[in-house]
């Protein structure tokens, strides 16, 4: 497309390297060289009369945006066969399915100055998607603006890399009647994290630095290397710190830090407040005694663990800790770092930890809803709790001194901290994930790096503890980024598995779904309000379900649930009555929804995490868990002895304390895992780089369990590298490292296999060939076909049903 209105436009791979970044332009000299020109004066003396037939082509200067390079391609056809084979690259690369693209998409102009253009939009019926639950979606949001259940919202859809669907509605700064938009400055707080672990695995990435997900946070932090444990019911002395904390844990949650108070918790904390631990260190924030990020992570260190680190995952000052360790590895603040790593290559420019006077109009007040005496089909009411331009907390020397990676280390004493951002940036940043590292030609993540932020980490930051949930949701995971939803049977209505994403505290919230190929975000600046990032996601998921199977009658925030609830025919509707008429019954619908949503809906894990009160994360002390044994108990002796004998794998797994959920939470265990429980003699889990844990077997490992082997390579215990085996070949083994994803041919008396699963976790296998790939066994092909007959039966129904002897 190299229309003079288009936003975005392919351009070939070969060519993309040779834009310069950050402006997306190419140099003149540059582009001579890839059309076949030895110099610009014989490119110009060729294409300047045929230019002169465009009524919108420019005249050639020193540097040419995408859309003028393509022009010049497709000028260059006939000319030279450097052009001919560029133009091929753009005019098959959609013939080639499943192969590696030959075109990325890049702005069509060059970017100058100033925010970044808005993501280019298209209409939802060229991407799969029904227009009509869109449009009603819109309706609602314009509606609950009305009503102040927020201030002003700005929310968008992307499917297929296009934004099918934009809406900003209410106001930026409700007192000044200034409108929403997609360039308002939102307050991140806890969306921050996304920003501070993708920068922290950009480091990751550089193998010469020597950085591992499972090193001990003391190796950068010395202060975390004596940590105690809040003592347990009934006892005053603090526990020993059974294991270290690791970056894995900090990413993760899983650390056996806690969190301090939010927004409307009370202060001072009254006796067993869940924060109390961090009222010191609060106070000493706020006076100012601490005001550097190496200062407060330094004091936090002094002050005793919520719980043993990898037993549970709790939402903690984690990523304030990871911040801080960026910036030890790095050698520069917090704020340089993000903007080095992750703002400037992705153009965020009005992502960043302070905002500038010049541009304080555009962050407004940062409000709460509060209804109005109980009446909940009355408009709210806004209180301001952080108010805008200049006086904002966010803008100028009225920022918060200490860097927080995690959002805001100063609630609820001082309403700052964190970063902030706009629609248009943020939107950039979910789009480079959702494209596995890669932004307009810009490779901020290698694509394996992103691969393995995306999965559910809480498993092997737990030493293999599968019923580790967040917020006890069965099946909710976390991932590098934010939640992430596993399938289970008793998963929260509305969740699709696969889904991540997070939200904040001040009311921002993303989701991506790699299934759906969908990306939502969704701002305001109201307060513990994100129901809307809810609404928007459940009409996009509606508006596919539409364009497949059709008009349906089912309620509009039905999602992934059986098609029994989506086989009735929408009924034809009365005759046409008065606009008014109809705008009325609307919304009265919306009305009616909106209060059975707030009856019935269960917060997520986003909503969860910012709001007041107690919190309902807190794990069971002793005596629950006594209690739940004895129900175990009773519950087991009700069995048959069939039953019994078939879930007797359940019970070793489930003794420890630590292993421990109520029955309603327990995740169910499959048969072939029940049947291989971890015995005596079996080796105990661990992270797979610990050096006082990992496993290493010998150098003399059969050929067939090195294979797909992850190991250790080199023989100094420093300089050992982490690799994957690819191929064996005698004496000889071929590896992909992790730190550079090349492969390398070492020695088989130089790898050290390291024992693991998918998440580096030793757990017994059964009924398994001796030549299976410990992690992904469909990408080794089978040698055997008798064995395939043998498995193909033993999966039959007619096999399955029929018990074992």
């Amino acid at each position: 497309d190299t229309s003079a209105g288009s936003s975005r436009v392919e351009v070939p791979v070969s060519a993309v390297q040779h834009f310069v970044q950050p402006q997306v332009h190419i140099t003149m000299g540059n582009a001579a060289k890839l059309l076949g020109f030895s110099n610009i004066e014989e490119m110009k003396k060729f294409v300047t009369p045929l230019l002169k037939q465009f009524d919108d082509a420019e005249p050639l200067g020193a540097v040419v945006g995408a859309q003028a390079f393509n022009r010049l391609v497709c000028l260059c056809v006939g000319k030279t066969a450097a052009a001919r084979r560029l133009f091929e690259e753009l005019s098959t690369s959609w013939k080639s399915p499943g192969k590696e693209p030959k075109t990325k998409q890049l702005p069509a102009q060059p970017v100058t100055a100033g925010p970044v253009p808005a993501w280019p939009s298209c209409p939802p019926e060229s991407v799969g998607m029904e227009r009509e639950p869109l449009e009603r979606v819109r309706q609602y949001i314009q509606w609950r603006t009305r009503m102040k259940h927020f201030a002003g919202i700005a929310c968008g859809i992307v499917r297929n890399g296009s934004l099918v669907y934009y809406q900003d509605a209410g106001f930026q700064d409700a007192e000044r009647k200034i409108k929403m938009s997609n360039d308002t400055i939102i307050r991140l707080f806890s969306m921050t994290k996304c920003l501070v672990a993708a920068a922290f695995m950009t480091y990751l990435e550089e193998g010469h630095r020597n950085i591992d997900l499972d090193d001990p946070v003391s190796k950068y932090i010395p202060a975390f290397a004596s940590m105690t444990v809040l003592p347990k019911r009934g006892q005053k002395e603090n526990q020993p710190c059974e294991k270290v904390i690791t970056l894995r844990q900090l990413l993760t949650h899983t650390s056996g830090l806690g969190y301090g108070a939010t927004l409307d918790d009370p202060w001072p904390p009254v006796k067993g407040s869940y924060y109390k631990v961090y009222e010191e260190l609060s106070e000493a924030t706020k006076s100012g005694s601490i005001s550097t990020l190496e200062e407060w992570c330094n004091a936090l260190a002094k002050l005793p663990l919520k719980g043993q680190p990898g037993r549970y995952w709790d939402y903690s000052y984690s990523l304030d800790v990871l911040g801080r360790v960026l910036e030890v590895i790095s050698g520069k603040t917090l704020d340089v770092v993000v903007e080095e790593r992750i703002c400037g290559p992705l153009k965020m420019r009005d992502t960043k930890f302070k905002v500038s006077k010049e541009d304080a109009h555009r962050i407004g007040p940062w409000y709460k809803s509060v209804e109005i005496e109980g009446k909940a089909r009355e408009a709210h009411r806004l209180e301001i709790v952080d108010p805008g331009g200049e006086q904002s907390g966010w803008v100028g020397d009225n920022s918060s001194p200490i860097l927080s990676g995690g959002g805001t280390v100063e609630v609820p004493l001082a309403m700052k901290g964190g970063m902030v951002s706009t629609f248009n940036d943020y939107l950039r940043f979910l789009m480079m994930i959702k494209n596995f590292g890669e932004l307009d030609g810009v490779r901020v993540l290698q694509k394996e790096t992103v691969q393995n932020m995306i999965c559910n980490h809480i498993p092997v930051a737990c030493y293999g503890k599968r019923t580790a949930y967040v917020f006890d949701k069965p099946g909710l995971g976390y991932n590098c980024l934010g939640q992430i939803q596993g399938q289970h049977t008793k998963m929260d209505r509305g969740g699709y598995s696969g889904e991540y994403g997070w939200g904040g505290l001040a009311g921002p919230a993303w989701t991506i779904d790699p299934r759906s190929d969908l990306i939502i975000l969704s701002m305001t600046q109201t307060a513990f309000v994100l129901d809307h990032e809810e609404y928007v996601r459940y009409a996009a998921r509606r508006a596919i379900h539409q364009h497949i199977f059709g008009s349906v009658a089912a309620p509009s925030k039905a999602t992934s649930y059986a098609p029994e609830i989506f086989d009735i025919v929408q009924p034809k509707s009365a005759p046409a009555k008065q606009a008014a008429d109809e705008q009325v019954q609307l919304e009265q619908e919306f009305v009616q929804e909106f209060l059975v949503h707030k009856q019935n809906r269960v917060r997520g894990a986003k909503e969860r995490a910012i709001c007041p009160g107690p919190r309902l994360d807190r794990h069971p002390d002793e005596e629950e868990v006594r209690e739940y044994q004895r129900r175990a108990s009773s519950s087991r002796s009700n069995m048959s002895a069939e039953e019994e004998k078939e879930n007797a794998g359940n019970t070793a797994a489930s003794k420890g304390i630590d292993e421990m959920q109520p029955p309603s939470k327990r995740q169910k265990k499959g048969a072939k895992e029940a049947a291989s429980p971890k015995g005596k003699d079996q080796k105990e889990a661990s992270t797979p780089t610990s050096t006082s844990k990992t496993v290493l077997s010998s150098p003399g490992s059969e050929k067939q369990e090195l294979l797909f082997s992850r190991v250790a390579v080199g023989s100094d215990q420093d300089e050992r590298k982490k690799a994957r085996v690819t191929a064996v070949n005698g004496t000889s083994i071929e590896v992909i490292t992790e730190d550079t994803f090349r492969p390398l041919n070492v020695a088989v008396t130089d790898v050290f296999v390291i024992e693991e699963t998918q998440f580096g976790i030793p757990v017994p296998r059964s009924n398994s060939r001796s030549d299976d790939p410990k992690d992904f066994g469909h990408l080794l092909a089978s040698k055997d076909s008798a064995t395939d007959e043998k498995r193909t039966a033993a999966s039959s129904p007619k096999a399955a049903s029929s018990p074992k002897k």
